[in-house]
């Protein structure tokens, strides 16, 4: 073999190495890790239709907890859902999860005149109401978050849900910068689970 030859398969093999390399870290920094899985829970949303983690199964979703009345955190945290939910709009496989933590008063009717304000399609964005010590197991055993002796006081925390009720991600819902990495993290779940 002349020199200029073997110089040629060096560089080949080089690049051959480079490209597998940047595509394997790539696909790692892309993958979430699984946190943990949400336990069966079912409650009623601003339709008073039954919605539980059978009705999003199959689907990546989005969680968050708020209270209508609430007017500090989440009127940011609802428009920021807001923003992906226009985003998504046309995408049948998300759906977003608005839980009250405060139930005895956000009844079906207040869930559905909050999501109008939203201009919230209420099939695809689900505002969800339950008894309150379902709602605090809710977020005790199933999300890890929030302050489990007074519910109002809840987190500001976003949750990405992959088609099989586990728990890939949390995000401040608060900041812009953790709502781009949602929307990216939505988009790979949204690719390597269809």
């Amino acid at each position: 073999m002349n020199l200029n030859f073997r110089i040629k398969i060096y560089v080949a093999v080089a690049i051959f190495l480079a490209i597998t390399y940047i595509y394997k870290n790539t696909n790692e920094q892309d993958s979430l890790p699984v946190i943990g899985g949400i336990p069966n829970f079912e409650f009623v949303d601003s339709e008073g239709r039954d919605v539980g983690l059978s009705t999003l199964k199959g689907k990546v979703w989005v969680a968050d907890f708020i209270f209508t009345t609430c007017t500090m955190a989440c009127p940011i945290m609802t428009g920021n859902m807001n923003i992906i939910h226009k985003k998504y709009k046309k995408n049948d496989d998300l759906r977003l999860v608005s839980i009250s933590v405060y139930p005895e008063y956000d009844t079906p009717e207040v869930l559905k005149k909050y999501a109008s304000q939203y201009e919230a399609n209420t099939d695809t964005w689900h505002f969800l109401t339950g008894n309150e010590s379902t709602v605090k197991e809710v977020i005790k055993d199933g999300f890890k978050i929030g302050d489990y002796e007074d519910i109002i006081f809840h987190s500001e925390k976003f949750a990405l849900v992959d088609r099989n009720g586990m728990i890939r991600a949390y995000y401040n819902g608060m900041k812009s910068e953790d709502m781009k990495k949602l929307k990216k993290d939505i988009n790979n779940l949204l690719k390597q689970d269809s």
